[in-house]
């Protein structure tokens, strides 16, 4: 049989409009009516809670939400909020409501808040902030019996062989900070007065120069400890001492400023433009000016390098005025043109000059006003920074009550003693922004005198109520940044 005729006949289905399922399949789909709960199908369904299905969002990035959603907060927080002021309706409004004390209390705790939140400044690590305004403590304390009680003294001073000297009474003692060593240095005769200066020469360490209340000078070696040279003028006191190489220029009673050679035995020079006692002497650091203050708060410069001329009376010095004594002054040693002086009462402010500026009327570049005595001032090798120790502080003579009553004259001139933050303290001004970085009650008297340390960074002060002298760690060395090492320091050029 032929196999071909076995075969059904295929018999092409075609769609039939009427029902759906005849697409698909020969059978019908039973449904079990009693499984459909046509109330809940047939109800209208709930409109969407947003306003619009228009989405900003994509995949990395969510979509801000049209209206803001009340928070899980719990009590404590809201306490914290209400606080900072961030639980206030007006935090989401561009404006404040004026002249409610409660709006401007919300923005205190704002701006302390935000302050809490923001980086502190990076500190130098050359700063006076980093170090003295940290530590706030001294951190060696020596004693100085019989220190001179004159507040315009010189009783201490700082040698380039780390050796502190300090004068007390008619004694001079000196100690060796590297090895703790203290030794006496000399005595002086009681008809020889009293000590009123002491400096360490720069160039011979081992020489210290002393001035009494009598016009004497002596050079004292303190290896040997035998005097090698003696001066005496015809004055009643000595004031400030300071070197310069091998001159040493000496304030005077009288208003004379001599300059000794160490090599003479006479005065080799004098300048003779103040007229009243010389309290402030000081080179700068390069030894081109000499600058002198007085009793009247005139400050006088002269330069060295005019040879002769440098004590030519018709050739006046450019002159500078306070209206107190000036016994402070410090040359700056990163920028020599400028000076620093600083005055007592009843002036009390620090002024800077530049020389390169100056005429018989000029004005200082930067006045700070502290109603406080200045007594010395000492310029950062290693910043922009300026110290100064202080004394009394008084009432200013404008909110002084005296000066508005009709007392006498005399009861105006006295000052007003007031506790204030600057009173005996040591204070490290910026420059040239004159902000106050470090303040640090140095002593419970006033501070006579301060000298920097040979490596820059430390303070000597001393305080003759106290009898008492304090070394502080004021500054910090610069980073040393290695040089690297170059192909071309191999190569040479022929």
């Amino acid at each position: 049989m032929d196999p071909q005729l076995c075969v059904t006949p295929r018999r092409k289905r075609t769609w039939a409009p009427g029902s759906i399922t005849n697409a698909y399949s020969s059978k019908r789909r039973r449904i079990s009516m009693a499984s459909v709960d046509w109330g809940r199908e047939l109800a209208p369904e709930a409109e969407p809670t947003t306003v619009s299905d228009h989405t900003t969002a994509d995949r990395f990035i969510s979509a801000r939400q049209e209206f803001a959603l009340p928070l899980n907060t719990t009590p404590r927080t809201n306490r914290i909020a209400r606080v900072f002021g961030l639980a206030d309706e007006r935090v989401l409004k561009y404006g404040e409501s004026s002249g409610t004390s409660d709006s401007s209390d919300l923005h205190l705790h704002r701006l302390n808040f935000s302050q809490l939140l923001a980086a502190a400044p990076k500190v130098s690590p050359t700063s006076a902030a980093a170090h003295v305004g940290t530590r706030k403590q001294f951190i060696l304390a020596l004693d100085g019996p019989g220190i001179p009680a004159d507040p315009f003294a010189y009783p201490l001073s700082w040698s380039s062989l780390n050796a502190i000297a300090v004068a007390c009474g008619r004694e001079v003692y000196y100690q060796n900070l590297d090895t703790r060593i203290i030794s006496h240095l000399c005595s002086l005769p009681r008809n020889y007065g009293r000590l009123s200066s002491i400096e360490w020469a720069r160039d011979k360490p081992q020489i210290l120069a002393a001035g009494t209340t009598s016009g004497l000078v002596q050079l004292w070696d303190a290896e040997t400890a035998t005097a090698t040279r003696e001066w005496r003028d015809e004055v009643d006191s000595i004031g400030g001492m300071n070197w310069n190489g091998g001159v040493l220029a000496v304030g005077s009673s009288g208003g004379d400023v001599a300059l000794y050679d160490t090599r003479e035995p006479e005065a080799v020079s004098r300048l003779t433009l103040h007229k009243v006692m010389v309290h402030g002497v000081r080179w700068s650091h390069d030894g081109n000016y000499l600058a002198t203050g007085d009793q009247r708060g005139v400050v006088h410069f002269w330069d060295a390098r005019a040879g002769k001329e440098l004590t030519n009376e018709r050739k006046k010095g450019s002159k500078m005025k306070h209206t107190a004594p000036v016994k402070a002054l410090g040359w700056c040693p990163w920028k020599p043109d400028l000076l620093a002086s600083g005055s007592t009462y009843p002036d009390g402010k620090i002024r800077i000059w530049s020389i390169n500026s100056t005429s018989s009327t000029s004005a200082p570049l930067h006045t700070i006003s502290l109603n406080t005595s200045v007594t010395s001032l000492i310029w950062s090798p290693h910043c922009k920074e300026l110290l100064s120790t202080h004394g009394t502080s008084w009432v200013p003579r404008a909110a002084s009550t005296s000066a508005l009553s009709s007392s006498s004259s005399a009861n105006q001139a006295r000052p007003q003693p007031v506790k204030s933050p600057l009173t005996n303290s040591l204070v490290v001004h910026a420059y040239p922004s004159l902000r106050r970085l470090v303040t640090v009650q140095a002593h419970s008297g006033a501070v006579g005198h301060s000298c920097l340390g040979p490596d820059g960074t430390l303070v000597f002060t001393i305080c003759p109520a106290e009898e008492a002298m304090k070394m502080w760690k004021v500054w910090g060395l610069p980073r040393t940044v290695e040089r690297r090492e170059s192909v071309f320091d191999k190569c040479g050029i022929r």
